[in-house]
């Protein structure tokens, strides 16, 4: 059997904001958001986010969406779902273990792609990065252009995560009708009081969608993942339907 890399030998601490993990004498500490070191750690994510914090939300998110495309009497084999903030591919791991049959992965973080390939080789299909907030129509236009049917978005988003236009361009890639299935914290929900959720523009922004121009077809409330210190911290998935 293959020995466990030291830092699964060794004591991780997490803290507000950071972590701490390695040998004694050699411990190295990086920030919860440093996602360039921590996926130069293979399973580093993991054990932290998932293993010691307790981190739902891709199993949420997925479920739900595998539950739409049974409900809407889809076949998963024939989906072609974006993945944004794909990460080192444990959402698309997720969504391949469902049957879906295309995945494409969609991250800001060059080294996100680097892991994914490394970790969870042949998961996607494909694997962009960028920030979409910043393509031209033209690269847009050849997102359009892979006949996605749907998008899921695994991070629960909140305030100063992605902004509520680049999740709009990801839902408007996939095709008239498509699926797509995301998740965000209460500051950002439609009426939320919390003065840093409401500058996000984000509580307008999902009264617009589901007013005006999506269905809903579910809602799940849930624990996202616990905080350093042991508190849950309470999100809220979707998933819906574009108009057709």
């Amino acid at each position: 059997m293959r020995d466990d890399p030291p830092w699964r030998r060794d004591a991780l601490r997490a803290r507000r904001g950071w972590i701490e993990y390695g040998p004694e004498g050699a411990r190295r500490r990086v920030g919860f958001h440093d996602y360039g070191a921590i996926y130069s750690v293979p399973g580093l994510y993991e054990r932290v986010f998932y293993d010691g914090l307790g981190m739902s939300t891709v199993g949420v998110v997925v479920e739900l969406y595998v539950e739409a495309v049974a409900a809407e009497g889809l076949d998963p084999a024939g989906q072609r779902v974006l993945d944004i903030g794909a990460g080192n591919g444990v959402a698309g791991a997720a969504l391949r273990d469902a049957g879906i049959g295309h995945v494409v992965g969609l991250d800001l973080e060059p080294a996100a792609r680097d892991a994914a390939r490394r970790d969870r080789p042949g998961v996607y299909d494909d694997y962009l990065v960028g920030d979409l907030a910043a393509w031209t129509p033209e690269q847009l236009a050849a997102l359009r252009e892979r006949r996605l049917t749907a998008m899921v978005a695994v991070a629960a988003l909140g305030v100063g995560h992605v902004p509520p236009a680049v999740l709009e361009r990801a839902i408007e890639a996939a095709e008239p009708g498509g699926l797509f299935a995301f998740a965000v914290l209460p500051a950002l929900l439609p009426g939320s009081e919390d003065e840093a959720g409401r500058a996000t523009d984000y509580p307008d922004f999902l009264d617009a969608l589901f007013r005006d121009g999506a269905d809903q077809l579910a809602r799940r409330d849930y624990v996202h993942r616990h905080t350093a210190a042991g508190e849950p911290q309470d999100a809220v998935a979707f998933a819906g339907r574009r108009a057709r």
